[in-house]
């Protein structure tokens, strides 16, 4: 199996490397980074029929984005990528995308409370809850993912940011739970697996909500 991981600039203007990648590796599956669900990844783009039917769907897909990023510009760069799997259909090549993160409730959790805008998120050891969404999201990304993964014969693209396919492919490596717990949270003091769910559910119902769900710490 090849797999490549290609991250997307998420600011204004086009990002050429997911589309001009699909190009060149030609890939069976596609994940991207964008909203699925906790018990499977969502197959957004796998179409059977004519060119004539594949364009049509293509351009509907295109309409959206357009619409899209008006309030988020980077998703423009998404435009490229379908228009790239209908050449790769033209040339009898089928590309499947899946969607493969977390649930869109999850996410808004991100903004709803500023995580995004705060100093040094990615410092472990520190914004204890900022950790609790990721590694949920990984978590569940990772579990989306793993049963695409299986067939050594496919070529994978990874449309995820070069942050998270790190974390989801040390989670993808089948580690323990206890190098789990080290991996994400080993760093902060007075944190441990049972004091934890005590802390989410005094903190925030969204994030207690999913860890009671999927996390490996229940």
């Amino acid at each position: 199996m090849i797999i490549k991981q290609f991250s997307c600039r998420e600011e204004k203007g086009i990002d050429m490397r997911q589309a001009d990648a699909m190009l060149k590796y030609k890939p069976d599956i596609i994940f991207r980074e964008a909203p699925s669900t906790e018990h499977g990844a969502i197959l957004v783009f796998d179409h059977k029929g004519t060119i004539k039917e594949h364009g049509r769907i293509v351009k509907g897909e295109i309409k959206k984005l357009q619409k899209v990023s008006r309030e988020v510009p980077w998703a423009a760069s998404d435009i490229a990528v379908y228009e790239n799997a209908h050449k790769l259909f033209k040339l009898g090549h089928r590309v499947k995308i899946y969607n493969v993160d977390a649930p869109s409730e999850l996410l808004r959790e991100t903004i709803k409370n500023k995580w995004n805008l705060m100093e040094k998120p990615r410092r472990r050891g520190s914004h204890l809850l900022w950790w609790v969404y990721i590694y949920l999201r990984e978590r569940i990304m990772s579990r989306n993912m793993r049963p695409l993964i299986i067939d050594k014969n496919k070529t994978v693209l990874i449309f995820l940011q070069k942050f998270h396919w790190l974390n989801v492919s040390f989670l993808l490596s089948n580690p323990s739970k206890n190098d789990i717990w080290d991996y994400y949270f080993g760093r902060f003091e007075n944190i441990n697996k049972k004091n934890i769910k005590e802390i989410l559910k005094d903190k925030n119902e969204v994030l207690y909500k999913y860890w009671m769900r999927n996390s490996d710490f229940v």
